[in-house]
């Protein structure tokens, strides 16, 4: 068995590659005007207009968005807890592989009878139906891995279809799966078996989403009523210490209160912040934020997932939605981060963006992407 889990592994991290390298290889085709016939699965003409989430801006956090940029912020969130050693190149592939997702695709049963049923299930994971906070897993599920991996696949697909890609829409569905299934892996890198909320996540959620928001209403209403976004770190590969340093996804929400200049501001990730957004002029918003991030998640005896949450709070500024820096404070293993997005710097760096934080060890880590290496980013830390 581990040798099938071993071959299983290594084809997650080959479609991983291959959602990456489409993307590489497709950069030299931007601007394609192909006459032929579009649909949603095929590459549309240089004339196309219909981009919701991704714009191509050449700025900010949409000039960082990549496939790889999903993979490594998405796949691997967890490891911005404080107890993660973020050990990207040592994390157990192959068991993570064999519990997290063998087990729940070829038999899920036992994994829900070690639940407490599927009654149970539904109860926490699918709908509301406990007045327990500990119990509303649901809220997780719709918000992050529904409604977050249903934009991800949306802008993805925009994102392959301006560089040319041929079935974008298809490598977008490959690349936002690929991540989700990384994201239960590395969840579960010390349980002993796999949690019934990768159950929900994986045949319910993650899927959901890559399937039902190929409807573009909810998209756009997300996108333009709401300006929701993807503010999501600059993830890096940091040495000598060999660490997956300042990842995590996030997505804002700037939603109307009845101000012309002045909204609710939202963003949801690891916790969830609160706050105002400021119009400041035609293009530029600053935001502010405070809440609670999570700090710890814990897996008791059934399986069942809870978090703990400590204060956090953040400050952003943006330029048409895209993000251009934030300072952000959380309980988790970077006390404090300091993100500038590519094409705030000018002349030959104007394509590169640079991080700083400060863990809770009293460390500092530094680091750098470029959005012509599809925002890989390297650093330093001990």
């Amino acid at each position: 068995m581990s040798g099938v889990s071993d071959r299983a592994t290594r084809l997650l991290l080959g479609l991983a590659s291959l959602a990456v390298s489409a993307g590489a290889l497709g950069a030299q085709r931007t601007g394609d005007s192909s006459s032929a016939v579009q649909t949603s699965w095929s590459r549309p003409s240089h004339a196309d207009s219909t981009r919701l989430l991704y714009k191509g801006y050449g700025y900010g956090s949409d000039a960082y968005y990549s496939p790889l940029t999903v993979l490594l912020n998405k796949g691997y969130d967890i490891f911005q807890l404080r107890t993660s050693p973020r050990n990207f190149w040592t994390f157990p592939y192959s068991p993570a592989w064999k519990h997290a997702i063998e087990d729940v695709f070829g038999d899920p049963g036992p994994i829900v009878d070690r639940f407490g049923g599927w009654r149970r299930l539904a109860r926490l994971e699918l709908y509301p139906g406990s007045t327990n906070v500990d119990e509303w897993n649901w809220f997780v599920n719709y918000t992050e891995h529904f409604v977050g991996g249903g934009l991800s696949m949306r802008m993805l697909d925009e994102w392959y279809r301006e560089r040319g890609v041929p079935l974008p829409r298809l490598w977008a569905m490959v690349t936002t799966y690929s991540a989700s299934v990384l994201n239960e892996m590395t969840e579960q890198e010390d349980a002993p078996y796999a949690t019934a909320g990768g159950v929900a996540d994986l045949l319910v959620f993650d899927m959901g989403a890559v399937i039902l928001f190929h409807w573009k209403q909810p998209t756009y209403y997300l996108s333009h009523t709401l300006q929701i976004a993807d503010w999501s770190n600059q993830a890096a590969l940091t040495y000598p210490n060999r660490q997956l340093q300042n990842n995590g996804q996030y997505f804002t929400m700037k939603v109307p209160i009845g101000f012309e200049r002045t909204r609710l501001f939202i963003r949801g990730g690891m916790g969830a912040q609160f706050g105002i957004s400021r119009k400041l002029d035609d293009e530029h918003h600053l935001s502010v934020g405070g809440g609670g991030d999570t700090r710890v998640r814990d897996i008791d005896a059934t399986g069942h997932e809870t978090v703990r949450f400590a204060p956090g709070f953040g400050v952003y500024y943006d330029r048409n939605n895209s993000l251009l820096w934030s300072v952000t404070g959380s309980p988790a293993s970077n006390l404090l981060a300091i993100n500038v997005y590519p094409g705030v710097s000018s002349g030959i760096l104007r394509g590169t963006g640079f991080w700083g934080v400060f863990t809770r060890h009293h460390e500092v880590r530094l680091g750098i992407v470029h959005r012509n290496a599809l925002s890989l980013g390297l650093g330093y830390g001990r």
